[in-house]
C-alpha cells in the first residue's frame, strides 16, 4: 500500500488508445494522478475532441475558465466540465499539479444529477485523497485485468462521486468567516514548504491561538497543519528524487530538512522505504 501511495505522489498519466471499458453506459478514456505541469495554459474552446466529461482537481493556484469568465482559483479547486463545454485552465507564471479523469456515458450523467454535483463551475474540495484513492482503484481495475469488471468500475465511480458530494455539502455548512483564513494558511504551507514553518507563525498569520488554528484546520481539511506540511514536503521529495543529478542530501535541503538522518526517517515512515530505495523504484518504473 505504501508503494502505491508513492506512485500517487510520484505522479503519472495514462490515456487509453482503446478504452478498456467502453460502452454507451460508461467509458473511461484517461486518468492522471498528481500530474506535474509546466507553467502553461490549456485552452480548448470546444472541450475535448472526443466530447467527454473531464474531472479535474488542482493542488496549486490556477486560472479557470467558467463560461465567459476566467477567474483565479486557489489550491484545492475542483472542476467538472461536461461534454462540449470550453475548457480553460492553468497558470502561465508557475508550474502546477493536478489529478484528473476523462470519462463519459449515461452512468456518469446519471450520477452527476443524482449527487447534485456542480458542473462547469469551480468548487472547493477539502480532501484530495478522495480523488486519489478512487482514481487509483479505478486505474488498477482497468490495467490489471485482461477484462476489467464494469460493475466494479461503476461502483468505484459511484463511490467517488458520493464522497465528493458529501465533502461539498459539508463545506457548504462550514463557517464562511473562518474558511478563507484557513485556506490562506494552507496555501502558505503549500507554497513555502521548504522554509522553516512553526505553528506559532501560522497562528499569527490567521490571527488565532495555536489550539484554535489546529482545531479549525483539522476540522476543515481532515489533517493537522504540521502533518499537512510534512505531506507536502514528502510529495515534493518524491518528485525531486526522480532527478538522479540531485544527491539525497540536496533533496532534503530542497524540502526544508537540514538533517539528512531525520529526512530519511520521515521518508521511510511515509513511504515504507528509504530515499535511495524510492529512487531505485522510480528508475524501474
Amino acid at each position: 500500500m505504501q508503494y502505491l501511495y508513492f506512485l500517487i505522489m510520484q505522479g503519472f498519466k495514462h490515456f487509453f488508445p482503446v478504452p478498456p471499458v467502453n460502452t454507451p453506459e460508461l467509458a473511461i478514456r484517461g486518468i492522471g494522478m498528481q500530474e506535474h505541469m509546466p507553467a502553461c495554459i490549456i485552452d480548448r474552446p470546444h472541450g475535448t475532441r472526443i466530447k467527454d466529461h473531464l474531472f479535474m482537481f488542482f493542488y496549486d493556484p490556477v486560472f479557470i475558465g467558467a463560461g465567459k469568465n476566467i477567474l483565479s482559483q486557489p489550491a484545492g479547486t475542483m472542476m467538472i466540465w461536461t461534454p462540449g463545454r470550453a475548457q480553460y485552465y492553468g497558470n502561465q507564471e508557475h508550474p502546477y499539479n493536478h489529478t484528473w479523469m476523462h470519462c463519459n456515458g449515461t452512468v456518469i450523467r446519471s450520477l452527476l444529477r443524482r449527487n447534485r454535483l456542480p458542473c462547469n463551475r469551480p468548487f472547493r474540495l477539502a480532501d484530495p485523497v478522495v480523488m486519489e484513492r478512487h482514481l487509483l482503484s479505478i486505474h488498477y481495475e482497468l490495467t490489471s485485468h485482461a477484462r476489467p469488471d464494469i460493475t466494479i468500475v461503476r461502483n468505484l465511480i459511484e463511490n467517488l462521486l458520493r464522497e465528493i458530494a458529501r465533502l461539498v455539502n459539508s463545506s457548504c455548512r462550514t463557517s464562511p468567516a473562518c474558511q478563507p483564513v484557513l485556506l490562506k494558511v494552507r496555501h502558505y504551507i503549500e507554497s513555502e514548504y521548504d522554509k522553516s514553518i512553526s505553528l506559532a507563525q501560522l497562528a499569527s498569520m490567521a490571527h488565532m491561538s495555536v489550539p484554535y488554528l489546529c482545531a479549525g484546520f483539522k476540522k476543515h481539511f481532515k489533517i493537522s497543519p504540521i502533518a499537512y506540511l510534512i505531506r507536502q514536503r514528502m510529495h515534493q521529495a518524491a518528485h525531486f528524487l526522480q532527478d538522479k543529478n540531485l544527491k539525497v542530501s540536496a533533496v532534503a535541503q530542497k524540502v526544508g530538512y537540514g538533517d539528512l538522518f531525520y529526512f530519511s526517517k520521515l521518508v521511510k515512515k511515509h513511504y515504507g522505504a528509504s530515499p535511495r530505495t524510492l529512487r531505485q523504484l522510480a528508475a524501474k518504473k
